[in-house]
């Protein structure tokens, strides 16, 4: 009874913090960072304990999914040179440079527990970065980057986490070109299981008439990717994107599951995170307990790692700015030195590396087991709160503003295919009904437009006839955006903001 009372609490608890956040103008996870921070002063708080081997396979799958249901095949080979530098030659780079700051600051801890502890603190959180992004306004190609960076870098840090634990645990050297074939094994593994995966389902969602089915499936198989992944020493992460973009690419999906599933993922994405965050911070609160009179000094050495973490993003994303500058690149980031302090300010590290902390087994290094949590919720209160709440004042400062262009073009390709399809049906209705019909359209596509709205009782002559025409033209502005959606450089997000209106239209035109 205490741990479901405990569960609905956290829940509530979610849900209160991101409406005060949404009230201020604050990023959710920020303020669940500080509610975690805050809850280790707090007594008489339930002990609650997930397995170590359990905290990532429950909480991993379903947020990485509702990412990775957002982006597309288009948008992942635009941003191929980002994620190859940022999501993998990236996390490497900072793990080197981690793993040596910690092995300088805890000469005890080994190589082996550096290399782990170096690997939890790595990535950076694409969720965190998700609900940072769109409130404080970061333009799309800049959040279109960071995203594809979260949702693949937690596989080279976790391969890499894995590495350094496998050698802690059984007291050996840690095996380099061992680790490197594992990696390659994984991907190679992940893509396969995702792709087949991601298939299938697109196959049972196209024979599925029942949209509770269907979203029910999408529910299913995250957590059933990731365990088979995992299973044949692959990566889940990995594994659970490619099969997310592939159904999203593949399904044929109506306007019914697109809006219900977008409500029901951002549900779960919500209540996912928080629950998260509250359980790994009562098992952080038991940590600091622990960590007794090394509370200060593994404090000191959080606080030193997170800088280290910031330089080494910065300097490596300045680098990738000459690079994409000398040949020439436009449809990624950063291109200018505002969006690299930008970028780097935004590499915010949140539950992923909280989770790979807290499931080092006890009996792993006694030194890890007391610091480790403490030393992770430091750079969480340095990577993620500070730059949580200075970035409206850093965006301000940038001028970095949000270009409505893509937008624009993605509504005037719907409107236009949408007038293209009635153009090409004069002869379905009388033409007085088919002009009434045609003022209709235009109502919905143009505001400014509003003061010449359709004709009804031209339209209520023909109801059937003319409610036909209607949701084919808007279904033919449909098709256009989930053609558009897999082009390569048009931002998934854009498309899926433009989609909603049409599917909301349809709907509204079928009642």
């Amino acid at each position: 009874m205490t741990v479901l009372a405990a569960l609905v609490g956290l829940m509530l608890a979610t849900v209160i913090v991101v409406a005060v956040g949404d009230r201020a103008g604050l990023p959710w996870p920020v303020l669940l960072v500080l509610l975690t921070a805050g809850a280790l002063f707090l007594p008489g708080l339930p002990d609650l304990e997930v397995p170590a081997e359990m905290i990532l396979p429950i909480f991993l799958p379903p947020l990485l999914w509702a990412l990775a249901r957002r982006t597309s095949w288009g948008s992942i080979r635009a941003q191929l040179s980002t994620i190859v530098s940022l999501s993998v030659l990236l996390v490497f780079v900072t793990v080197a440079a981690l793993a040596g700051t910690a092995l300088w600051l805890m000469p005890g801890l080994g190589l082996a527990g550096a290399i782990v502890l170096a690997a939890a603190l790595a990535p950076p959180d694409p969720v965190a970065v998700d609900a940072v992004a769109e409130p404080v306004g970061i333009p799309r190609r800049i959040t279109s980057a960071l995203a594809s960076e979260g949702l693949f870098n937690d596989a080279a840090s976790i391969v890499t986490f894995h590495l350094g634990l496998a050698a802690l645990l059984a007291g050996e050297d840690v095996s380099f070109a061992g680790g490197v074939l594992d990696f390659v094994w994984a991907v190679i593994a992940s893509v396969v299981i995702g792709l087949v995966a991601g298939r299938a389902t697109a196959w049972f969602t196209d024979h599925v008439g029942d949209t509770t089915a269907r979203n029910a499936l999408s529910w299913v198989v995250p957590f059933a990717v990731y365990l088979l992944a995992e299973e044949v020493a692959a990566s889940g992460v990995i594994a659970v994107v490619i099969a997310a973009v592939e159904l999203t690419s593949r399904a044929s999906l109506g306007a019914e599951d697109r809006l219900s599933g977008g409500a029901f993922w951002g549900t779960v994405e919500m209540l996912f995170t928080g629950v998260a965050f509250g359980l790994i911070g009562l098992s952080v609160r038991d940590a600091v307990e622990e960590v007794g009179a090394e509370l200060w000094h593994a404090a000191w050495v959080g606080a030193v790692l997170a800088v280290v973490a910031v330089v080494v993003r910065g300097i490596w994303l300045w680098l990738l700015y000459r690079v994409n500058i000398r040949r020439g690149r436009r449809a990624t980031a950063p291109l200018r030195l505002q969006e690299v302090l930008l970028m780097t300010w935004s590499g915010m590290r949140g539950l992923v590396t909280l989770a790979l902390v807290l499931s080092i087994p006890a009996g792993a290094s006694d030194t890890l087991h007391h610091e480790a949590a403490v030393i992770a919720l430091v750079v969480l209160l340095l990577t993620m709160v500070l730059p949580g709440l200075t970035l409206p004042a850093l965006m301000r400062a940038l001028d970095l503003v949000e270009s409505p262009e893509q937008v624009d073009h993605l509504h005037d390709r719907a409107r236009r295919a949408a007038r293209d399809y009635l153009a090409g049906h004069t002869r379905d209705l009388p033409e007085e009904a088919h002009e009434a019909v045609g003022r209709w359209v235009r109502v919905r596509f143009d505001e400014h437009e509003s003061g010449h709205g359709p004709d009804h009782e031209e339209i209520e002559r023909w109801r059937g006839a003319a409610q036909q025409l209607r949701l084919a033209s808007l279904r033919a502005a449909q098709q256009e955006l989930l053609a558009a959606r897999g082009e390569r450089g048009v931002d998934p997000g854009a498309v899926d903001e433009v989609l909603q209106e049409i599917d909301r239209m349809i709907l509204a035109a079928r009642g």
